[in-house]
C-alpha cells in the first residue's frame, strides 16, 4: 500500500516552491488544509515564526487553538468551516495569534479553495498577514515608509557610528488641501518626494512619515553636514514644485538630532527628532531645531521622566489610570456623558499631570498602545453606567498615532466587542495632531467608524484653520469648542460672535456642540443663550475616578 501523501505528485518540488513563495511574501505566513485527508501542511516560514514542530499534522485545530488568543478562538473555530465549504472566502478574519516569542500580534486571515480536478482533491489555502507590521514602502510617494524608517534607525544604532536624523514638515499643507483639493496635494507630495530622491546619495535616505512629514537619515552626518543638507532642502522647495502648470513654493519646519553613541531604542530616537520638529513649528517659526541643543536650554523637558513614562507604556501601561470629567445637558445641567482623561502616577514622581507628557507621547510610536489602553479601560469601567443612565455617551480622545494605523479599525471593534459596550454610546474625539493627517485619510477613517455606529467629534474646534477644513470635509457628529473661546466671553464681543456663529453653523448642519470651560453658575446661565448641546467644565466637576463618577450618577 502506497504511503499517503499530502501532494499527489512531485511532493518535494512543490514543497520547495511553496516555501520559497512564503519566504518572499514578507510578514505573511502560509498553511494548507488537505480536506479529504483532514491533514494540514505548514510552510517552513510559518513553522519558524509560530514555533510549530512538524511540516504535516493530522489536526490543525489542535495546533491553532494553542496559538490563537483564547478570546479570539471562537471566531476562528466558527469561521473556518464555512470557508471549507467555499463560503465567505472573500471575507477576512482578524484574530490575535501568538508567535514563537510568546507575543500576540493581530493577524488578518485570508483563504481560498484550490481544487485538483484530476485527483478529485480540494485544499484550503490559508494566509496569515501580520497586521502589526506596516508596509515598507509608502504607496503614495514610493519613498520608504515609517516602518522602514524605524528599521533603518535600528540598523544605524547598531553600527555605533555617527549619524543625524532630520524630520521636516511642509507648512500650511492643509490650507493647500482645502483650496486646491486632495488630488492636487497628493501630486504635490509625489513631486516633492521625487525632488528629495534626486538629493540622495549613498550616505543618505529619505522616508515618508505621515501626512506632509518626511524623515532623513544622514550617515556620518555631523552638525555642518546636517545644516547644509537642511538648507539645501529649503532652497530647493523655495524654487517651487510644479503641479498642473502651477508653481507652488513650499516652506518647512524642521527638527533633528545628532547621534554619536546611542544605546536606546529606535522609536525613542525618532520621538526626540519629532519633539524638536514640534518645537520648530510651535515656538520657532519653522527654524531648524536640533534636539541636542533644545534639551540643554529647555526647562520643560525632563528626559529621565519621559524615558520612564515611555517604558511604562511598554510595560503594559503600568501606572496609567483614567479620570472622567462629566458632560452635561446645557439646558438642565444633568449628566449625559463623560470624557475619559489619562493620568500617570508612580513613585518617586507622584501624580504627573498630562500636560507634562502628552505632547511628548503624541510624537512617540508608543502612543498607539497608550491610546488603546485608555479606550479599553474607559469602556470597561463605564459600561455599567448605561444600566442607570441609558443615554450615557463616553468621549475618548484618539491620537494621530492611532488613526494612521491600519489595524486601529479592527482594534476598536474588538475592544467594543470584548467590553460589550454599545458602539452608539462611544464618541471618539480627534486630537490636535490629527489635523496634520491628509483630509482624505481623515474622511475615510471617520466614515468607517461612523458606519459601525461610533460617533466622531472634532476636539478643540476653532484653534486653527485645519479644524474647520476637517469639519467641512469629513462628516463629524460633534464639535467641541476650545475653552479659550469661553474664557472671558461675557466681556469680549469677538468671542461672542465667534461662539454664536459656530453653534449656529453646527446646528444647521445637524452636528452637536459642546462648550468646554464652564466654571461658574453665572457663565453657565449666560452660555445657555447660545443653545449649544452640552457643557463641560469645573462648575459641574473636575475630572474624577470611576468610583466618584458612579456616585454622581447614583450607581
Amino acid at each position: 500500500m502506497k504511503k499517503q501523501r499530502f501532494w499527489h505528485e512531485n511532493e518535494g518540488y512543490i514543497d520547495a516552491v511553496m516555501n520559497k513563495v512564503n519566504t518572499l511574501a514578507e510578514d505573511t505566513y502560509i498553511y494548507m488544509l488537505h480536506l479529504s485527508q483532514n491533514r494540514v501542511w505548514f510552510s517552513e516560514t510559518t513553522r519558524a515564526y509560530f514555533g510549530i514542530r512538524n511540516t504535516y499534522a493530522p489536526d490543525h485545530y489542535e495546533i491553532m487553538q494553542d496559538l490563537i488568543h483564547p478570546d479570539d478562538w471562537w471566531e476562528y473555530e466558527e469561521g473556518i468551516p464555512p470557508r471549507i465549504q467555499g463560503k465567505d472566502l472573500d471575507r477576512e478574519l482578524c484574530v490575535r495569534i501568538k508567535g514563537a516569542s510568546g507575543e500576540y500580534h493581530m493577524f488578518s486571515i485570508h483563504t481560498d479553495l484550490v481544487a485538483d480536478e484530476k485527483n478529485a482533491e480540494r485544499y484550503l489555502l490559508i494566509l496569515l498577514h501580520n497586521e502589526n507590521v506596516l508596509p515598507r514602502i509608502d504607496a503614495l510617494t514610493d519613498l520608504y515608509s515609517m516602518a522602514r524608517f524605524v528599521t533603518d534607525l535600528e540598523t544605524e544604532i547598531k553600527k555605533k557610528q555617527p549619524f543625524a536624523v532630520l524630520m521636516i514638515k511642509l507648512e500650511r499643507f492643509n490650507n493647500l488641501n482645502i483650496i486646491y483639493g486632495n488630488e492636487f496635494t497628493n501630486r504635490l507630495l509625489k513631486e516633492t518626494a521625487l525632488q528629495f530622491i534626486y538629493m540622495m546619495d549613498e550616505n543618505s535616505a529619505v522616508y515618508r512619515l505621515d501626512g506632509p512629514k518626511f524623515g532623513f537619515i544622514l550617515r556620518g552626518g555631523d552638525r555642518r553636514k546636517l545644516l547644509d543638507f537642511e538648507q539645501m532642502i529649503r532652497e530647493r522647495l523655495a524654487r517651487g514644485i510644479q503641479v498642473n502648470n502651477r508653481q507652488t513654493t513650499l516652506k518647512i519646519c524642521a527638527g533633528a538630532i545628532l547621534i554619536d553613541q546611542y544605546d536606546g531604542k529606535a522609536d525613542s530616537l525618532g520621538s526626540k527628532a519629532a519633539y524638536a520638529l514640534g518645537h520648530s513649528e510651535t515656538e520657532h517659526q519653522g527654524k531648524l531645531i536640533i534636539f541636542n541643543d533644545e534639551v540643554c536650554t529647555s526647562e520643560n523637558v525632563d528626559l529621565e521622566l519621559m524615558k520612564v513614562i515611555h517604558q511604562s507604556v511598554r510595560d503594559g501601561c503600568e501606572g496609567f489610570y483614567i479620570e472622567y470629567q462629566p458632560i452635561v445637558v446645557s439646558g438642565t445641567g444633568c449628566i449625559t456623558g463623560a470624557e475619559a482623561l489619562v493620568r500617570w502616577q508612580r513613585a518617586p514622581y507622584g501624580i504627573v499631570p498630562p500636560g507634562r507628557f502628552i505632547e511628548w507621547m503624541e510624537t512617540d510610536p508608543a502612543m498607539y498602545e497608550l491610546g488603546n489602553f485608555v479606550l479599553r479601560t474607559a469602556l470597561q469601567e463605564t459600561a455599567e453606567l448605561l444600566t442607570v443612565l441609558p443615554e450615557f455617551v463616553l468621549n475618548v480622545n484618539v491620537s494621530a498615532r492611532q488613526m494612521e494605523r491600519e489595524e486601529f479599525r479592527a482594534e476598536v471593534l474588538r475592544i467594543l466587542e470584548e467590553t460589550e459596550f454599545p458602539a452608539g454610546h462611544l464618541c471618539m474625539e480627534l486630537t490636535e495632531r490629527c489635523r496634520d493627517m491628509p483630509l482624505d485619510v481623515i474622511k475615510r477613517e471617520v466614515e468607517f467608524f461612523q458606519s459601525h455606529g461610533i460617533r466622531m467629534a472634532m476636539d478643540d474646534y476653532g484653534t486653527g484653520s485645519a479644524s474647520s477644513g476637517i469639519v467641512l470635509y469629513a462628516p463629524m457628529d460633534e464639535i467641541k469648542l476650545d475653552m479659550s473661546f469661553i474664557r472671558g466671553i461675557t466681556e469680549d464681543a469677538k468671542k461672542q460672535a465667534m461662539v454664536r456663529s459656530i453653534v449656529e453653523f453646527a446646528n444647521s448642519c445637524g452636528m452637536s456642540t459642546c462648550l468646554e470651560g464652564v466654571e461658574t453658575e453665572e457663565l453657565q446661565n449666560y452660555l445657555r443663550f447660545y443653545q449649544a448641546t452640552w457643557f463641560q467644565g469645573y462648575y459641574y466637576s473636575k475630572p474624577v475616578r470611576i468610583g466618584k463618577l458612579r456616585e454622581m450618577v447614583q450607581i
